[in-house]
């Protein structure tokens, strides 16, 4: 595996903030846990997890083009583009070790840029956690970010996630529509391209309710992995970024170990696997 990038100057690290929203900066951070939204969310999904993580780990919660306060930008509809600008956007980050996490549409974002960041000869994420999504070989084609108006919004809600105020408002939604439907459609018509496994330990968290991702589809997620694999199916329906945290905050002692952390902030005298 490739080392870690260096850190850069501060031109690098203004240029990420656009991308990049740290709730609770940590002065030395053992490990970054990058988090990526489902369609039409934003950072704000994520950053109530920061007073969840130990004190050595910082959440570094991804905030796409189109909303929040890049609202008036246009959002991104092809998943390569989006990824060779989020790469850039990133690498003044990843300067110490990191962790990929992602709900439903942001999990391909996470897989995608870490096959990226290994394709350019750059350090992997520690850890990617998946979740509401199948694995690549069982993703569909199905053409969501094309239903009509009122079909493309009831489905949006059976989903969760967005808040049932902003879904009821007309106004709100003419200005968010676009942004929805891109986000779809950036995933719905990315090709699946055979990869090699990622040496990377993949978690993956559905829910036995979801009426869209059976656990076969999660079970796929196997064959995205050379590294470990873990399956949580928990009793929920699509949305589970209660429990993905709950396996991240599993997870993080083992990962800081292997960082050289023991999680409170000063360096592990050993070096435990997770």
């Amino acid at each position: 595996m490739a080392g870690f990038s260096p850190a850069l100057d501060p031109r690098g690290l203004l240029a990420s903030k656009r991308w990049v929203v740290r709730p609770r900066r940590v002065a030395d951070p053992g490990l970054r846990v990058f988090c990526f939204p489902h369609a039409g969310a934003g950072a704000a999904a994520f950053t109530p997890w920061a007073g969840r993580l130990l004190p050595d780990a910082e959440l570094c919660a991804i905030r796409f083009p189109g909303r929040e306060n890049r609202i008036d930008e246009a959002p991104f509809e092809d998943l390569s583009s989006l990824i060779t600008v989020l790469e850039q956007a990133i690498v003044p980050l990843t300067d110490r070790p990191f962790a990929f996490a992602g709900h439903c549409s942001g999990s391909v974002v996470a897989l995608e840029l870490a096959h990226r960041l290994r394709g350019n000869g750059r350090a992997l994420p520690a850890a990617l956690f998946v979740s509401s999504i199948a694995g690549p070989t069982r993703r569909t084609s199905e053409a969501i970010h094309l239903l009509p108006r009122e079909a493309f919004f009831d489905r949006v809600a059976r989903y969760g996630g967005i808040d049932s105020a902003v879904l009821a408002d007309p106004e709100v939604m003419d200005v968010f529509e676009a942004t929805l439907r891109a986000d779809f459609r950036l995933v719905e018509e990315s090709r699946h391209v055979p990869e090699e496994p990622l040496p990377v330990p993949i978690v993956a968290v559905g829910g036995r309710s979801d009426p869209f991702v059976t656990f076969d589809d999660l079970a796929a997620w196997r064959a995205a992995t050379s590294e470990a694999f873990s399956l949580h199916h928990v009793d929920a329906g699509h949305f589970v970024l209660d429990q993905v945290m709950e396996r991240i905050t599993d997870a993080l002692p083992g990962l800081l170990r292997r960082a050289g952390r023991d999680g409170g902030g000063r360096q592990a005298r050993d070096h435990q696997p997770v």
